[in-house]
């Protein structure tokens, strides 16, 4: 069995290193999606999150695709990058069959995004946090999950959540890794849209990701 796996980022880089891949996607039995972007900088939520996937249908049509998503997407969603990322799963859908969707809160791994935006503040004494809940997985775990779906031939789709916390202590958790413990104080999202002018010109925060919170974690656990 061999695997293509889209891109070069964070998730792909772990994928590599745990299924034989394969750099032709004509000659892979699996393909993995995993291109996706926070920020419109040099892509945009569009190019990344819809061309991407109408480009990748004609290729994928025999083989077991393998998308990965992300919890809250949705439609007309304020947030751009939730309302393109719902519509390529609609195109993945009403496309194919052989498919599965997996829609994870926060990954959390070796050179994961979080990690690296934290780090530029652990010498402030004061870091203020959204008031939301996450249930964030370790890499592992989604590996693990795709495994099953590929040896088990899972289809459709999937939320991954692990146990829930305040983002605040997730915050902490990182913090801790790097020999620091701020005050962290959780903050009401108007909060941060009073301060998002200066947020987005210290390029902490833009628009989108203003509009992106809100709490990250499976149907069932906000029934």
């Amino acid at each position: 069995m061999k695997v293509y796996i889209t891109s070069e980022g964070f998730v792909a880089s772990h994928l590599k290193k745990a299924f034989p891949t394969t750099d032709d996607i004509e000659k892979a039995d699996v393909v993995i999606n995993t291109i996706g972007i926070l920020r419109e900088e040099k892509y945009s939520f569009e190019d990344s999150h819809i061309k991407t996937v109408k480009k990748l249908i004609p290729k994928v049509k025999n083989k077991k695709f393998i998308h990965i998503s992300a919890l809250g997407v949705q439609k007309n969603h304020k947030s751009k990058y939730k309302h393109t990322k719902a519509l390529a799963e609609e195109i993945i859908k009403s496309s194919l069959s052989n498919y599965v969707i997996i829609k994870p809160s926060i990954i959390m791994g070796e050179s994961q995004k979080l990690y690296k935006d934290l780090e530029k503040f652990k010498h402030l004494p004061v870091i203020f946090a959204p008031n939301i809940k996450v249930a964030p997985i370790q890499i592992e775990k989604l590996i693990q999950f795709i495994k099953t779906a590929i040896y088990k031939d899972l289809k459709g789709e999937f939320e991954l959540c692990g146990d829930i916390k305040p983002i605040k202590e997730l915050f902490k958790e990182v913090f801790q890794l790097f020999d620091k413990s701020p005050l962290i104080i959780p903050m009401p999202k108007i909060f941060f849209l009073i301060m998002l002018p200066i947020l987005s010109q210290l390029g902490i925060m833009t628009k989108d990701e203003y509009h992106m919170l809100e709490d990250n974690i499976c149907k069932e656990e906000n029934g």
